[in-house]
């Protein structure tokens, strides 16, 4: 075993973690990004919705790393959150229990348990369930909708099963979410997961709303806040739809209009992000001096947020379909900004971009640079 700091909490984690199933206990340390940003939208969750009681439970422990960062990062205004730390695994128990004597907390409850006992157990008690699986999240997204409250909770989602909801394994992806994926776009395999939560919570008349979503190195993470009633698990429903490709330009179909030949889905249409969440979330994560790289996505996603479109432009994508020279991002960009159009860079591809300009304006200018780099020689 040895120690280290993540955030402002101190762990001790196995000395020869190969981050597998293998793995007597499971750490990886790549996801400090991952636990940098969930505290992040959490606290700036309840620095919104401020309450006398939280409780959040963690029913896939692992070492405790995130429970325990919820438990001492999180601040209220009295009190402080109830957390609920859970593992099938007893080693995990054993080093989790460690780790809260380590940070001395009394705020946390280590129950070992199988993960959908343990929510099946808490109907409409916690605040907030973060279900951070190895793999698919679908096995545990029934039990984690009926123990979250109905009203203002969180459900917060990782997916490591990336290459299913990005289309590689098709037949997995309608097996496991219930939906045909559009194959080589990070985006939409967000709001895949997204489309396949709402769909989950809206028998039992609640709405989700995402309010940060990113897919980052080897994995898909989403936020989605509770709304109760089922007019507003109708208004959830709505917003879902499907997708077609066509040459790198995205066409949208409602769920109303239904599907045909071409279109994948069911996707969430509408924005992933809450701005002021999200912009409080940057906040803290800056005062409080958590990764550089945490820091540049949250940026990243609420720049893209910004242009409420489905859908991003693959610069090089588009240069070898049409045969030409990839121009610089940069130049590409301000020449959109100049003529009036918003773009962005997409925090999950560097060859990417966000704007609300077709695709015809982008292929112009793509010429019009390969003319003049060919007018200079």
């Amino acid at each position: 075993m040895k120690y280290i700091t993540e955030g402002n909490t101190k762990l001790k984690i196995p000395e020869d973690a190969t981050i597998s199933k293998k793995d007597k206990i499971f750490y990886n340390p790549i996801m400090e990004v991952n636990r940098d940003i969930s505290v992040s939208i959490v606290q700036s969750f309840l620095n919104k919705y401020d309450r006398d009681e939280f409780f959040i439970c963690d029913p896939l422990g692992g070492s405790g790393a995130r429970g325990l960062r919820y438990a001492n990062e999180l601040e209220m205004n009295s009190g402080a959150p109830h957390i609920t730390i859970g593992d099938i695994n007893p080693n995990a128990i054993k080093l989790a229990q460690a780790n809260v004597e380590l940070n001395k907390l009394n705020n946390v409850n280590i129950v070992h348990k199988d993960a959908n006992v343990l929510l099946s157990e808490n109907f409409r008690k916690f605040n907030v369930v973060d279900i951070d699986p190895f793999g698919a999240p679908a096995p545990y997204l029934d039990s984690a909708i009926r123990s979250i409250i109905t009203k203002n909770g969180i459900l917060c989602m990782t997916a490591t099963d990336t290459a299913v909801l990005y289309g590689s394994y098709r037949k997995t992806c309608i097996r496991n979410y219930d939906a045909t994926p559009l194959k080589g776009n990070k985006e939409l395999a967000i709001r895949l997961l997204v489309g396949y939560a709402i769909r989950m919570a809206s028998k039992y008349d609640i709405g989700l709303k995402p309010i940060f979503s990113h897919f980052t190195a080897h994995y898909v993470r989403t936020f989605l806040i509770t709304e109760r009633g089922a007019k507003k698990a109708d208004e959830a429903v709505d917003k879902l739809g499907y997708v077609k490709n066509v040459e790198e330009e995205y066409i949208i179909k409602s769920r109303k209009e239904g599907n045909s030949d071409g279109f994948c889905g069911l996707y969430y249409l509408d924005n992933l992000t809450d701005e002021n969440i999200t912009k409080d979330a940057i906040k803290i994560a800056e005062e409080r001096n958590y990764s550089k790289e945490s820091i540049k996505v949250m940026k990243t996603v609420f720049e893209e947020s910004l242009i409420n479109i489905v859908g991003c432009f693959d610069v090089h994508k588009i240069c070898k379909n049409i045969k030409k020279k990839v121009p610089p991002i940069d130049i590409l960009m301000n020449e959109l900004t100049e003529i009036g159009f918003k773009v962005c860079r997409t925090h999950h591809n560097p060859h990417s971009i966000k704007s609300d300009a077709k695709l015809i304006d982008i292929v112009e200018f793509i010429y019009k640079y390969n003319e003049n780099i060919v007018n200079r020689q």
